[in-house]
C-alpha cells in the first residue's frame, strides 16, 4: 500500500487528527536537519513520521474519537498502536530502517513510556525526534477531547519535560525551530478538514 494511502487510512479513522502525520513528519525532518543529519537521513525520519501512527488502524474508532478522558482499558488499547504499526510494516524491506520510529515514538527519556520502557539514548534517535514532534502537534491541534492549546503553553510544556519525557539536547534544538511553515500547514489542514471547533481546556491528555 503506498504511503499516501496508509496515511489517508489513518486520517479516515479520526477527523480530528487529519493532517497530523504530515505535520509530525515535517517537524521531525526539520529537527533531524537542525540536529546535523544529512538530507537523506532526514528524509527517512520524515517517512517514519508519515507512518508513525499507522497502527491506529487497529484501534477501535470509538476509542480514538472519544471526547473526554480515556478509561484505563481504553488507553491500553491505544497503547497497542506502535506494536500494531510495526507489525504491519515489518514485512516491507524498504521500510526496515523506519521501524524503530514507528515502534518507539511513545517511549520516554525517563523510561516511563511504552511499549518497551526504553531509557535515555537507548531509545532510537528517530523515535526521540518523533516523540517531540508528535507531542507538539497533539497539543497544538484541536482534538475530540479539547481545543488546540496556545503556542506559549505548548512550548512551556515541551521545555518543562526535557530530560523527563524528551531527550534534553533534542528539546533544545526543537525549541529553536522556525515554525512558520508548520503554522501554514495547520492553517491549510484546518481549511481542508474543518473539524467542529471545541472550547480550549487545560485538562491534559497524553498524546497517543
Amino acid at each position: 500500500m503506498p504511503n499516501s494511502a496508509l496515511t489517508a487510512a489513518i486520517d479516515a479513522k479520526d477527523r480530528y487528527t487529519c493532517g497530523h502525520s504530515e505535520r509530525v513528519a515535517y517537524l521531525a525532518r526539520e529537527l533531524a536537519l537542525a540536529s546535523g543529519m544529512t538530507d537523506a537521513q532526514a528524509q527517512r525520519v520524515h517517512l517514519s513520521g508519515l507512518l508513525h501512527d499507522v497502527g491506529k488502524i487497529g484501534v477501535p474508532e470509538a476509542v480514538l474519537c472519544k471526547s473526554g478522558r480515556l478509561t484505563e482499558q481504553e488507553f491500553d488499547l491505544v497503547k497497542k498502536h506502535p506494536r500494531i504499526g510495526h507489525d504491519i510494516l515489518k514485512g516491507i524491506p524498504m521500510l526496515e530502517d523506519i521501524l524503530p520510529g514507528v515502534l518507539h515514538h511513545h517511549e520516554r527519556f525517563d523510561g516511563k513510556g511504552y511499549p518497551v520502557g526504553l531509557v535515555g539514548t537507548s531509545i532510537p534517535v528517530v523515535a526521540r525526534m518523533l516523540a517531540l514532534a508528535d507531542t507538539f502537534d497533539a497539543m497544538s491541534s484541536t482534538r475530540s477531547y479539547r481545543g488546540a492549546l496556545p503556542r506559549d503553553k505548548v512550548l512551556d510544556e515541551i521545555r518543562s519535560k526535557a530530560g523527563e519525557q524528551f531527550d534534553p539536547e533534542l528539546t533544545r534544538v526543537f525549541l529553536s525551530l522556525d515554525l512558520a511553515a508548520y503554522d501554514e500547514m495547520v492553517a491549510r489542514h484546518t481549511i481542508e478538514f474543518s473539524p467542529t471547533p471545541l472550547p480550549q481546556t487545560d485538562e491534559p491528555r497524553a498524546a497517543a
